[in-house]
């Protein structure tokens, strides 16, 4: 197992005034969320093993920077009348998405608690 984080976050923010910065933003919200995906999988994979915390932070990070980077992309959104329309719509597709990363997490979290 490696202590490097299992997510690439070292990206610039940049405002959403077309609509391809807006495909970017999309697809780098995607990204971060499959990062996390991935290292849920981790916590999963070593819930009985001396890395479970190790792995454990990396998810919480990765669910965490997916999260921002969605939140950024919101706020970014409702300060136009026109990025308002956008919202919404950003809402309905991300946002359970990153729920469920977050529910993961959670639940992993308690399975683990029973066990100790």
């Amino acid at each position: 197992m490696s202590s490097k984080p299992c997510f690439s976050w070292e990206e610039k923010r940049v405002e959403v005034t077309t609509p391809e910065e807006f495909q970017r933003r999309l697809n780098r919200i995607e990204r971060l969320s499959e990062e996390a995906q991935l290292c849920i999988q981790d916590v999963r994979e070593s819930i009985e093993t001396d890395h479970f915390e190790e792995e454990l932070q990396c998810a919480e990070m990765a669910v965490g920077n997916a999260s921002m980077a969605y939140s950024e992309l919101l706020e970014e959104l409702a300060l136009t009348n026109e990025g308002v329309q956008l919202l919404n719509e950003v809402r309905k597709v991300v946002a359970p998405a990153i729920e469920s990363l977050r529910e993961e997490l959670r639940h992993i979290g308690k399975l683990k608690s029973k066990e100790g």
